[in-house]
């Protein structure tokens, strides 16, 4: 799994690339938690990491023979689904962390207009089980607005910003192709 991370620490940013190889599972010597040993690609350097979490949001790291006590956080305010920055404590050192997973582009937030129609599309082929909303409803971000059935397996369609619906494109028991135009919103 390759990931982009992007670093703020102080006034300063840098890009990252990061992969996940290898992982081998098993249990700490000590408690009964499960740790985690892997080979990890950090802006193409191979390191060899294992990790254990040893609290809730706090994680031991070792990373080629270096120790490291790490915090994680959400950042408050942060809604999930959007590409929604990390707080890292390492040391006395704050750092603010986006994890962008070429995976989720289309939840990712990146690219959502601000004002104005957006036209929300297909993101696959399926059949519309379920329309959750209604012309003129405003709907908040992240609000549910459809249901596609997809391989046997059923997606909801969120909004990606607050707005209000202005037209409904799609109709309960029928199928889209990839692309097509479902809802508009204002």
């Amino acid at each position: 799994m390759k990931l982009a991370i992007k670093i703020h620490s102080g006034s300063k940013t840098s890009d990252h690339e990061f992969e996940l190889t290898e992982t081998v599972e098993g249990t700490s010597a000590a408690t009964t938690r499960p740790s985690s040993t892997s080979k990890i690609s950090f802006d193409g350097e191979t390191l060899l990491a294992d990790r254990e979490e040893i609290a809730p949001g706090v994680y031991s790291i070792l990373i080629d023979g270096r120790s490291y006590e790490a915090q994680v956080s959400k950042r408050a305010g942060d809604s999930e689904g959007v590409s929604s920055p990390y707080v890292v404590t390492v040391g006395l050192r704050n750092y603010l962390v986006e994890i962008r997973d070429p995976r989720r582009w289309r939840r990712d937030g990146s690219g959502v207009q601000e004002q104005g129609p957006q036209e929300i599309v297909a993101p696959m082929p399926g059949k519309i089980v379920r329309v959750l909303v209604s012309e003129n409803q405003e709907v908040m971000g992240g609000q549910g607005l459809l249901v596609i059935e997809a391989m046997k397996m059923q997606n909801e369609i969120r909004a990606p910003r607050a707005g209000r619906v202005q037209r409904i494109y799609a109709q309960e028991g029928t199928g889209v192709e990839a692309g097509v135009r479902l809802i508009r919103i204002v």
